[in-house]
This record gives C-alpha cells, structure tokens and sequence, in this order.
C-alpha cells in the first residue's frame, strides 16, 4: 500500500517558483494620547487652554478637517464618489487604477498620485459629553465618555511611488481615527518594476518572474520602517485635523496592526492538474480544523477541558465561489485560506486579526515576530496536510493517452478517444498480448480486434490495423520490438488499458443506463437518487417562486 505524503512533498515535483510575502495589511492609525477621557482632557485644557473639555470643542475641528478635505479634492480635480450600502470599493478602485495605468509612461508606471476620494457613513468610536453633578456642592460639570455613531469617513485611494496602490481613511469625528491600507504583493511589483525585473502579474501576485529570488529579498524588505516612511509621508501630504502646534506637542500618530495577512503563492507547473490536486488534497484534509491539527499548524497548545479553556471556534470549512473551492482553518481570531489562484497557483494565507491571539502586542514593531507566526503557520500547513496520491501525475496520464500527438516531423497522431468505441476494442484487445513474450504482429491485432467491432478479420486492412498501431505507439501504450514488425505491451500500457476498460464497461456504461432506465428495477439506487435529486430542485424552485 502507497502511505500519503505531505502536500509539501507532493508540491516538490511541481511548484516552478514560490513567493513569500506580506499581503494585505489594515494598519490603525490612532492617537495614543487621545484614546481616553482624560488624555482629550489634558489636550483640550493644557494643551489648548479651554477651561473645559467638552464635545463642543470638537466641532469646529471637524467643520475645519471636512472644508480642508473638500478644498484639496477640488484642487486636485479629484473625484469624490459617495459609496453606497455594499458597494464594492475594490471594483471601483481596479477602474480608477486601470484608466490611469493607461495614461502611465513607456515604463508602464503609474505616477505618485490620489486616484479619487470616496465617501461613507460607517460606526465608528466616539467621545460625548454628559452632564454629572458633584455629590458634595451639587454642581454640575461635563464629563467624556466613550460612545459610538455613524460618522462620515473618507476614503483617499492613491498609488505610492514605492508602495502601489495605497488607501488612507480618515474618521471625521474627534479623535479622527484612520486607516492605511497596503499590500506587500503590490509593494513587491512596485519596486520590481522599478529595478527592471520582469514579470507577469496575477491578481495580487505573480504568474511569472524572470528571477524570483530577486523578487523574494524585495518581500522580506518590506519592513515596519518603510511602512511608517510612507504613513509620514502621506500624512505630511494630506488634510488631517491637526495643526502644526498639535504635532509639535507630540499629537502625532502612530501605527497599529488591526489584520496582517501572509501569502505564500506557489506557481505550479501543470495549471490543469493543479485545480485536481487541490481538489484531491480537500478530501484528504476536512479534519484539520480539529484542535489537535490546529495547534500543529500554529505551534500553539489547545486546551479543551480545565479551567483554561482555549477561546475560539476551531473547525475546517470547505467553501465555493462559483466553481472554486477554498479551505478555510480558524483558529481564534486567526484564519488560514487555502485555493487554488486562477487556475494557476496554490495560494496559501494566513490572515491575523487579533494579535493578542499570540501573546503579541498590536504596535508595528512587532511586525516581525508576527510575520514569523504567520509564515510558518502556511509552511506548517503544508506539513500537516496529507494526500493518497499525486493526481498531477494522473491528469498528465490522462493527457498523455487521449490529446493528439505532433511529432518532430510534423506528422499529427490523433488521440484516443476514451468513449469511442474503437478505442474501446483497441484497449481490451490489446489487454490479450500482456503474456506473450515474443509480443504481437499486425495480424495478430487484426483476429482479435475485427469480433469486438463485429467485423471480419478479412474486412480490415492491414493500413487500417497499421493506424491503431501508430496511435497506441505515440501514446506509450505498446513500443515495437527493434528490427521487427513485432509490438510489445508496456508495463504502463497494460495497466492503463484495463483499468480504462473496466472504467467504461462497469461504471460508466452501468451508471448510464439506470439514470436513462425508464422503469428502473429496485436494485438501481442512481436513479432513484437521481430522481431525489431532481424533485428536492423542483421543489426548491416551486417555493421560490421560479418555476415556469
């Protein structure tokens, strides 16, 4: 019996380059000083010299942040578009950045630049003031207190010079909580490009590099440093609602990590047999949201009983979007995504939203212990994940008998056709030779093919037998016995020709004749499903008002 490898090993033999990478990140860019009651206190009365710190005082702020922000679109003759309710901002930005990838240089660049600025109420962390009443004069006084609303943010979506397309959002309500929004597989095109390395895009990864270790030292230079370079940069850029004298009293903002996903994309050679491979590992791997699984993946000890019980949901989901499958591994607040890139690439991912799950603060300077946690979280996967077999090298067998065949010369061999039924005859027929040492002429092939076809050995040519045996040649099922006209049986031939012929004749004949059965026995339980099947679909349809 063949024991199953790992999906490491079995991807071995076939990944023609891999890229580890950062991904996207949602960075918070947030005010320490400002995220509590009393440090909006200090800032307003020390600070800003108000005798009181009250809700009132944060209007003007934002009246000045929105006219500076709408000041700097029209400037700019920037686009503001309001989002509406589950609209999808990614579309809309890939429309922006296409048109201006079109008006880029000869280098195909796209100039340092704000792409349009969008709009959206969303629910965000707020500061009110109450009334509270000393219990000992009865005076009352205004006192902060945390609160959420719905509150404009805008959206800035822009290309960076070094980084690629980039967002910025901004929260219009006190104390102005933003986002920066990257991706590490855009930052690595970027600065590729730019270094003069080619390579063919996918997606948000690469379908093809001229030297992919190039390519991979760019990634593992995509450091915190950087990142904060470009937050400081784009802030120094943009509106922001706080003043010079604000910044220089230290009311600066810093960065925190909110979701960090880490990618590991390994393009394989065989694009076709990668979806059966993916398909083949999903059956072979439903367990490995079990605890026992997830804390090999994540190094990380799971308990289940006890007074310390592990939070979090631990369980494996199989999901499709249109015809492509995905795995999906929760651990906590974690999650690793496993599928297939279209049609091309292994794509693995671990997404962090809650470092804590780690025991790791949420500042950027941890960014690189976390991106350890995460790259070998995809390594270890591929460790973990078990498979029966190769099916690359079954869908390149497949290929390999039924596509038609050029040789050198130009000469077109037309494939096996696996339902036709001379291909069928051909199969069992030659599945007669496997014990003849000295092998099989023409003619022998002729006796034995001609009853299958309900024909006469006498009422086929030898040109016609000549033809069967060009084809099974080409395919690797039989090779000629040198200085003869004698053929021999290979050891792959005769493996594929009985298993293709017992294929045919007792699964797929069979199956197809219960389902076309129009008074089925009993014994026919396909049809009987099939029939389940098509009247669960009618009834679904009836009650949703679909059917005809």
């Amino acid at each position: 019996m063949t024991l199953p490898r790992t999906v490491a090993d079995v991807l071995s033999d076939h990944v023609v380059f891999e890229i580890e990478s950062i991904d996207r990140m949602y960075l918070n860019l947030y005010q320490p000083r400002l995220q509590h009651g009393g440090g909006i206190a200090a800032f307003f009365i020390g600070h800003r010299g108000h005798r009181f710190a009250s809700s009132a005082l944060m209007a003007p702020m934002t009246e000045t942040f929105v006219a500076n922000l709408h000041h700097y679109i029209a400037a700019h003759g920037l686009d503001l578009v309001h989002f509406r309710k589950g609209q999808r901002k990614d579309d809309l930005t890939q429309q922006y950045l296409a048109a201006a990838t079109e008006a880029a240089g000869p280098d195909g660049l796209v100039p340092e630049q704000v792409l349009y600025v969008g709009r959206a109420q969303e629910k965000n962390a707020v500061f009110r003031t109450i009334k509270r009443t000393n219990p000992v004069t009865g005076a009352t006084f205004p006192w902060l207190v945390r609160d959420t609303a719905m509150v404009n943010h805008f959206y800035l979506y822009a290309v960076d010079d070094d980084f690629g397309p980039i967002c910025v959002k901004f929260s219009t309500y006190f104390p102005y909580t933003g986002r920066l929004i990257i991706n590490g597989n855009e930052y690595a095109k970027r600065q590729a490009a730019k270094a003069g390395i080619g390579f063919t895009s996918l997606d948000n990864a690469f379908a093809a590099i001229d030297d992919p270790a190039a390519v991979q030292r760019i990634c593992d230079g995509l450091t915190a440093e950087k990142i904060e370079a470009l937050a400081a940069k784009w802030l120094a850029r943009l509106p922001h609602p706080f003043t010079a004298e604000d910044i220089d009293a230290g009311y600066t903002y810093r960065l925190s990590m909110l979701q960090t996903e880490f990618s590991l994309t390994q393009m394989l050679d065989r694009p076709l047999s990668g979806r059966i491979f993916f398909e083949q590992m999903i059956r072979d791997n439903l367990d490995l949201g079990r605890p026992d699984k997830v804390s090999l993946i994540f190094d990380r000890k799971i308990l289940r009983k006890g007074k310390n019980v592990t939070p979090g949901r631990f369980r494996t989901r199989v999901l499709t979007e249109g015809v492509d499958p995905s795995v999906h591994i929760d651990y906590k607040n974690s999650t690793i995504k496993q599928y297939f890139k279209q049609g091309r690439a292994l794509r693995t991912e671990t997404t962090i939203n809650d470092t804590s799950d780690f025991a790791l603060p949420k500042g950027l300077s941890h960014l690189p212990a976390l991106a350890q946690i995460g790259f070998t979280a995809n390594r270890r996967l591929l460790d973990v994940q078990r498979i029966s077999h190769d099916p690359a090298d079954g869908a390149a067998a497949l290929t390999a008998i039924t596509v038609p065949i050029t040789t050198a010369t130009g000469t077109r061999i037309a494939g096996l056709r696996l339902l036709d039924h001379r291909v069928q005859a051909l199969l069992t027929a030659i599945c007669v030779f496997r014990l003849l040492p000295h092998g099989f002429t023409n003619r022998d092939l002729r006796h034995h093919l001609a009853p299958l076809l309900g024909r006469h050995p006498e009422d086929m040519t030898s040109g016609q037998i000549g033809y069967d045996l060009r084809r099974l040649r080409a395919h690797g099922l039989i090779t000629k016995i040198p200085h003869t006209h004698r053929y021999l049986l290979t050891p792959d031939g005769h493996r594929h020709a009985r298993f293709l012929t017992r294929l045919t004749q007792r699964f797929l004949i069979p199956g197809l004749a219960q389902l076309n059965d129009p008074d089925p026995p009993p014994t026919a339980r396909l049809r009987a499903a099939a029939h389940a099947y098509d009247t669960a679909i009618d009834d679904l349809a009836q009650q949703a008002g679909l059917a005809a």
